[in-house]
């Protein structure tokens, strides 16, 4: 899968490399429905959060979620409608956030129907590891709502 992601090229070469790997791995495995590509992508000690409120932590625990989850027939009926748009932001030498903004189609709901657009925004924490590998140390997911609290105008 090729990353489109606003500010890489503010990482040395071969941290890029690992940032790719780890987010190719990632984006792709979801693509695909395809939990085994996620080896190696999460720390042992993430945390992981999706919109639905549901937590887990651990590489273990959070894959073992995601396989569950690329089973389910609601989760799989939902399609990309455009390509995500991520974009980095280097925080430290060895940390680095990703924020990613995509938008699902047609993602099924327990007990029927189906969510007709996904307005959804994700926060990752990427780790550099002592073996340079780059891991997400923490990931949450949010989507848009139609409801206000605030409307932000004055």
């Amino acid at each position: 899968m090729k990353l489109d992601i606003e500010g890489i090229e503010t990482l040395a070469a071969a941290d890029r490399h690992q940032v790719l790997t780890t987010l190719g791995a990632l984006f792709s495995g979801f693509a695909a429905r395809d939990v085994d590509m996620l080896t190696g992508v999460y720390s042992d000690d993430a945390d992981w959060v999706n919109a639905f409120g549901s937590v887990k932590r651990g590489n273990l625990e959070i894959v073992n979620y995601l396989r569950g989850l690329f089973a389910d027939a609601n989760f799989n009926a939902g399609r990309l409608a455009a390509p995500p748009k991520s974009r980095l932001r280097r925080l430290t030498s060895d940390i680095a956030t990703v924020s990613t903004h995509l938008q699902i189609q047609g993602q099924g709901l327990v007990g029927g129907g189906e969510i007709k657009l996904r307005d959804n925004h994700s926060l990752r924490v990427l780790q550099k590891q002592a073996d340079a590998r780059w891991l997400v140390a923490s990931e949450m997911y949010m989507d848009v709502r139609q409801d206000q609290s605030y409307s932000g105008h004055s």
